[in-house]
């Protein structure tokens, strides 16, 4: 069966001396692997590889066999073309450490409508923003009403932060955030919009100190998720 589907580049991997094998999340099917034959080969192999770099937001025709896990596209293009990302290191370093967090959470093989225009719309919106620095913070906490461990805003009056249970509490646990401005802070995040998220006024260190907690957040919530290796350079751009 051919399916042509909106679709957001996560991994690319060289399949042979001319091909890849690409990674996405798709509108049509969830996660979504293809064989791009003949990508890297001729004079449109630079053109062909360009089109799969990280979070790239594509339209894919492509053989769906319903035994297969691989499906060998037929044609590929630009569906929302990026006008920064590409050319700005800072939202560079972003899109690299966000496509590794994507690729280690993202595991349904069925259409989610919602997380897919979730991660298009934000990256579109990312992409016409020279106020960036609070983004990945802010993706990272709506990624997780996705995820299902979005965290319970109903006592935000409380003190502390349980990042197990994924609340605001007044107890003292094992997991706890219990630092005031680190609380506060997320208490900032969760309260907002992207809109509005240049008036979210953090410093660097509190921002790479509460970047840190989510990764902690994500690690209990997500079996087998570890540290992202791109985080070294994100804060290295951003400190």
């Amino acid at each position: 069966m051919l399916v042509t589907t909106e679709a957001i580049v996560l991994s690319k991997i060289n399949y042979s001396e001319t091909s890849l094998i690409v990674r996405c999340y798709t509108l049509s099917d969830g996660l979504k692997s293809y064989i791009v034959k003949g990508s890297k080969q001729g004079r449109n192999g630079k053109k062909n590889a360009a089109l799969f770099q990280p979070l790239n937001q594509l339209e894919i025709t492509s053989q769906h066999k319903a035994k297969s896990i691989l499906s060998i596209t037929k044609s590929t293009k630009i569906s929302n073309p990026y006008q920064t990302i590409p050319y700005a290191m800072n939202k560079l370093s972003v899109v690299l450490f966000l496509s590794e967090v994507l690729s280690a959470t993202l595991k349904e093989e069925e259409a989610n409508p919602s997380l897919f225009h979730f991660l298009s719309k934000s990256l579109s919106w990312f992409d016409v923003q020279d106020n960036i620095a609070n983004f990945h913070i802010f993706f990272l906490l709506c990624l997780t009403k996705h995820l299902g461990f979005f965290p319970d805003v109903s006592h935000q009056n409380l003190p502390y932060f349980d990042l197990e249970n994924g609340c605001f509490t007044a107890h003292k646990s094992a997991h706890l955030v219990d630092d005031t401005t680190l609380v506060s802070v997320l208490k900032s995040y969760l309260g907002t919009t992207f809109d509005e998220l240049s008036e979210v006024l953090v410093s660097k260190q509190i921002r790479k100190q509460l970047l840190e907690v989510l990764m902690k957040y994500y690690q209990i919530h997500l079996q087998g998720f570890s540290r992202p290796k791109s985080l070294n350079v994100l804060n290295e751009i951003y400190s």
